[in-house]
């Protein structure tokens, strides 16, 4: 999608929005309020059902635009940058949250947006592969199932959200704290690569290798992996 056509389907997805809180969301009252024809209307959307649930992606567009802003945003940390982004949409959902609490299941979590998972995990994705303190050892557990499972996480999150009564969303700001800190704490240990280290150390001068071929060769064809990984990634 262009950033025309973003914009364009943002400002149809909010219209409509204002619309569905005051009980008046019809293709002609869509049309009246943003001066586009149906036919444009349709050009963008197949139906009236899409034009609300895109609303949940576009908050994903959104937030790619604000973070632009946001001078130093590359020298985040992962949980600095996950919470952000959480904390974010939370403020953006709450705009409209009789319009969320009234939509979330039935566009979102029961049905399992595709469109709002995946731009979910690939943003997911940039934080961490960019980020230069991940762990090496790391790589063995990341990837496009991980990144998967913390949109779908993220997902619940949001579902949390929505059922939050404690004031200010306490409840759920503790919860993203606690998840995203998990998270930092996961793809940034290094005690593995300690491990890794510790073995290369003691097969090239410690005589490992020799003593025990099978530990020898096994560490050595591990770190012939590693290289080979980071040289193609």
């Amino acid at each position: 999608m262009t950033a025309e056509e973003i914009n364009s389907k943002l400002e149809i997805t909010y219209a409509a929005v204002d619309l569905y809180q005051e009980d008046k969301f019809t293709i002609s009252n869509l049309v009246d309020k943003t001066g586009k024809t149906a036919s444009e209307l349709y050009s963008l959307f197949p139906n009236k059902k899409a034009i609300l649930r895109f609303y949940y992606t576009g908050l994903i567009y959104q937030y790619r635009a604000m973070i632009t802003e946001i001078s130093d945003f590359d020298n985040y940390t992962v949980s600095e940058k996950l919470s952000n982004f959480i904390y974010t949409t939370f403020d953006m959902m709450n705009e409209n949250r009789a319009f969320v609490e009234a939509t979330f299941d039935e566009y979102v979590f029961r049905k399992n947006n595709a469109q709002f998972k995946e731009e979910t995990a690939e943003l997911f994705e940039e934080f961490i592969s960019e980020d230069p303190e991940v762990a090496v050892s790391a790589a063995f557990f990341i990837g496009d199932f991980f990144y998967s499972f913390l949109a779908k996480e993220y997902l619940h999150i949001l579902k949390f959200w929505t059922k939050d009564s404690s004031e200010g969303y306490e409840r759920s700001m503790a919860l993203t704290d606690k998840l995203t800190g998990f998270v930092e704490e996961l793809i940034y240990n290094k005690i593995v690569d300690k491990g890794f280290d510790l073995a290369k150390y003691l097969v090239n001068h410690a005589g490992l290798g020799k003593n025990i071929p099978f530990v020898g060769d096994c560490i050595s064809d591990l770190f012939k992996e590693n290289k080979e990984r980071e040289a193609h990634d």
